[in-house]
């Protein structure tokens, strides 16, 4: 009896330790930003952006254990792109994308770290807790990064649908407006009292894809540069798009900015082709591609459309 329990204990033991060794299954990730040693199937996923990576994680079917978030002084942590759309039940906040704490996400013993190219002076260091990847969000397009995403977390399948699904909208939007690049889009966030060039929710990129056209003003002026109102003219185009936050009150705080006469004065206002979404409605991800390309279908394909270009 006592040297069948010993086998039994034995046998259990190696069990257990197969199990482990399976569980811990690894293999090579590579990309520009090198080669690291991943899980096969991560149990515990830890994103460092939760606008890019958490919602297309989610989008994936992957949901991570841990996140960054916005986060306000006394209050609870807001994980944009994804609170709307997900379930985060459990989702445990891990610091700000700028400084994530490393601490709450060692607590959380996560077996692979997924973060952006600015978050790369990070990798050290948390590389002592979990694999780090970073992903080429700014070097390539969402839909180049996504499928390096998709790859890493074992979800191709899933990311091929999404694609199928982006490029039908595209080409849909295609028929309906065979010749795209005589309508004129400008994407632009307007502030207090000035302005930047930029589409969130991959707006620009679904934007290129359908092919449309980019007023010659827009093509000289540079993005992450703020411009006064007395710009603002040399970006009129047939089609205005703006984004608000409604987390910040944008929408409200804009609002002289977008009663001025040089606002009222554009061909887009005037024309009622001013369009203006909440821009944490879909991420910087396939699932957003997908919203945007719906979005820019239904206003601009699916009505009767007027343009400056004869």
């Amino acid at each position: 009896m006592f040297f069948k329990r010993i086998l039994w204990v034995s046998v259990s033991l190696v069990c257990c330790l197969v199990s482990g060794v399976q569980a811990a299954e690894m293999r090579m990730f590579e990309n520009q930003f090198g080669k690291v040693e991943v899980p096969v199937k991560p149990k515990c996923v830890v994103s460092l952006h939760d606008f890019s990576l958490t919602v297309q994680l989610y989008e994936l079917g992957i949901r991570p254990c841990g996140s960054v978030a916005r986060k306000r002084f006394w209050s609870e942590p807001y994980f944009r792109g994804v609170e709307h759309r997900f379930d985060t039940e459990g989702l445990v906040y891990v610091g700000s994308h700028k400084s994530p704490d490393e601490e709450a996400i060692a607590m959380l013993e996560p077996d692979l770290i997924i973060g952006l190219p600015y978050q790369e002076k990070l990798k050290d260091k948390l590389s002592n807790i979990a694999p780090v990847v970073i992903l080429p969000t700014k070097e390539k397009t969402i839909e180049e990064w996504a499928a390096q995403l998709a790859d890493l977390v074992g979800e191709t399948a899933r990311y091929k649908d999404q694609k199928k699904e982006y490029q039908w909208v595209v080409s849909e939007f295609k028929r309906l407006i065979p010749n795209p690049e005589k309508v004129t889009v400008t994407t632009l966030e307007i502030y207090e009292d000035n302005f930047q060039l930029i589409g969130r929710g991959g707006l620009d990129e679904v934007i290129a894809d359908m092919g449309l056209g980019r007023t010659q003003g827009y093509k000289n002026a540079k993005k992450g540069v703020n411009y006064s109102l007395e710009r603002i003219s040399d970006l009129d185009a047939d089609v205005i798009i703006d984004t608000y936050e409604p987390l910040l009150d944008s929408r409200e705080e804009t609002e002289e900015f977008r009663a001025s006469p040089q606002w009222k004065s554009l061909f887009a206002v005037k024309n009622n082709q001013f369009l203006y979404f909440n821009r944490s409605r879909y991420g910087d991800s396939m699932g957003g591609l997908i919203g945007s390309s719906y979005l820019l279908l239904s206003h601009l394909a699916e009505r009767d459309l007027k343009t400056q270009q004869k």
